[in-house]
């Protein structure tokens, strides 16, 4: 762990933060290449990104504190997102609303930007899991494996969850693009990436330390299982549509 990157004076640089602006560079250099091959003007895309960054952030503190109330006393400790504390649920649920409405105001295709968008979300999940990793936050289960890592949260050797997320991240962002020229369907992308992501998720799970169980599942497993079935009956919507004359 190293959840503190560097000190000078009184200010402190988090490896969280430093990770989660990485991924978010990351995934708007990716986004706004993708949208140059389409003919879009990836210039004019700037208060998109900053939209859903904005609604991302939002919707994924306001999930995890929702999730886990009983650990903040105030406002103060609800708004410090320095060492992590953001669900991805709550993410996807927040930025997908903000693009929304953005698409809605600049009179733009949802599913096109949609489309745009979700390998560099699946890059900046990979990228920004690495600063859950150094934070210590989002551990896994004790394991007695070599590969077990401590966490400043629980005691014993932990399974480095983010670090297993990380990598199957990066290689979802690498599928993604694969199949980018090869579906069609507007809208079907994102849907693709929402449904593998949520099936990444469901098995994960295990091996993560969660306190919310119910019928043996926890909160992140019920809402993969809702997500894989909704993606599943939206992909098909989307093919048919897009195959009828």
């Amino acid at each position: 762990m190293h959840p503190v990157l560097v000190r000078i004076g009184q200010l402190t640089f988090y490896t969280y933060g430093l990770m989660l602006g990485l991924g978010f560079a990351a995934g708007v250099y990716v986004a706004s290449k993708r949208a140059e091959k389409r003919g879009m003007d990836p210039d004019s895309l700037f208060w998109f990104f900053i939209a859903i960054l904005v609604g991302g952030v939002a919707g994924g503190r306001i999930t995890h504190v929702a999730l886990n109330y009983r650990y903040y006393t105030g406002l103060l400790s609800v708004l410090d997102t320095r060492e992590g504390g953001l669900a991805i649920h709550g993410v996807l649920i927040g930025g997908s609303l903000a693009a929304l409405v953005y698409s809605r105001v600049k009179k733009m295709h949802f599913l096109t930007l949609m489309d745009v968008v979700a390998p560099s979300v699946a890059l900046g999940q990979g990228i920004g899991r690495i600063g859950c990793f150094f934070s210590g936050c989002c551990y896994g289960i004790k394991t007695s494996g070599t590969w077990g890592f401590q966490t400043r949260y629980a005691p014993g050797l932990r399974h480095p969850y983010q670090l297993y997320e990380s990598v199957l991240d990066l290689a979802l962002f690498a599928a993604l693009l694969y199949l980018s020229s090869r579906i069609r369907a507007p809208g079907g992308l994102f849907v693709v990436y929402a449904g593998a992501y949520s099936l990444i998720r469901f098995f994960l799970e295990f091996f993560r330390e969660n306190d919310d169980y119910f019928y043996g599942l926890s909160f992140g497993q019920w809402f993969s299982l809702v997500t894989v079935v909704l993606a599943t009956a939206t992909y098909i919507g989307l093919h048919r549509k897009s195959r009828a004359p």
